[in-house]
């Protein structure tokens, strides 16, 4: 009888630690937004590294995000290395700043990427007057 209670008790152990790591994957499958996040770089293919924060410290990971509103711009097209330009210098944390850096409504792709609206200190990122100019530049509009 002790040795089926002892049996029991460790199916049900595993039974809920199986529940918690289902749990603790989907929470860094799509964190809950908006998420707050720490900017680690972009490329010129149109994405941009975050690394989140868990209440697992194990499971913190980097996010390759398109910000929504910022239209893809091919790689071969010299206007895509001015907009990684200026997204890592709007997103770079320099001396003496303090950046507040929000991911909101952030979904997973087709592509395995992620896209979320990204906000700095409360600004929209696609809002930035030199993104724009750039973004109309690449489409070959002019103002």
């Amino acid at each position: 009888m002790l040795f089926v209670l002892k049996a029991t008790s460790n199916l049900l152990a595993a039974a809920l630690l199986g529940l918690v790591s289902m749990s603790v994957a989907a929470r860094a499958e799509r964190p809950a937004s908006p998420v707050e996040a720490e900017f680690r770089g972009c490329e010129s293919a149109g994405w941009c590294r975050f690394r989140i924060d868990s209440a697992d410290p194990s499971a913190a990971v980097l996010y390759r995000v398109r910000p929504d509103g910022i239209a893809r711009i091919p790689v071969e097209n010299a206007m895509s290395t001015a907009m990684r330009n200026r997204l890592n210098a709007l997103l770079s944390n320099m001396i003496h700043q303090a950046k507040h850096i929000v991911l909101d409504d952030l979904r997973r792709l087709d592509d395995g990427t992620f896209a979320a609206t990204v906000t700095i200190n409360g600004a929209n990122l696609a809002t930035d007057p030199m993104v724009v100019d750039l973004q109309e530049q690449a489409a070959g509009k002019t103002r």
